[in-house]
């Protein structure tokens, strides 16, 4: 007689812990959710921050060279800006004219940024983006 209510109770501690381990699987999956759609929305911002922070040179005509080094001197590398400094249309950029994150230090200053662009000249500009609409690219096209 003794043997069914130790049954029973091992039984219900049994059924009990299953359920305790199931309710602890599924709170694991909805913190991963969790952590998955915060992580989702926290780089949708990010990228509409950085669209908003360059929009401003995105098939943009008449922009001078003070605009150039402060976009240089602000992004310092990332992300990568392009120089054409040819009048006209020009298909190639000179080497020495971008600004990519191995750049030295001293290339981002505006003392340096200064002294090598022309003061009278006029650029477009041009944004590149990746896949996920991220600005991988500024160019600027001397006009």
């Amino acid at each position: 007689m003794n043997e069914w209510p130790a049954a029973i109770w091992a039984g219900i501690s049994a059924m009990t812990a299953a359920l305790v381990l199931s309710f602890i699987v599924v709170l694991g999956h909805l913190a991963s959710d969790s952590a998955r759609i915060q992580q989702d929305d926290d780089n949708a911002v990010a990228i509409v921050k950085e669209l908003r922070k360059y929009s401003q040179f995105n098939e943009t005509t008449g922009l001078h060279a003070q605009d150039v080094i402060s976009a240089i001197a602000e992004a310092r590398g990332t992300p990568e800006i392009w120089v054409d400094t040819d009048i006209g249309v020009s298909t190639t950029f000179n080497t020495n004219w971008k600004w990519v994150s191995s750049t030295p230090p001293a290339k981002f200053g505006t003392a340096y940024l200064t002294s090598i662009f022309p003061i009278t000249a006029i650029y477009d500009g041009h944004l590149t983006k990746d896949a996920n609409g991220a600005i991988t690219q500024i160019e600027f096209r001397r006009q």
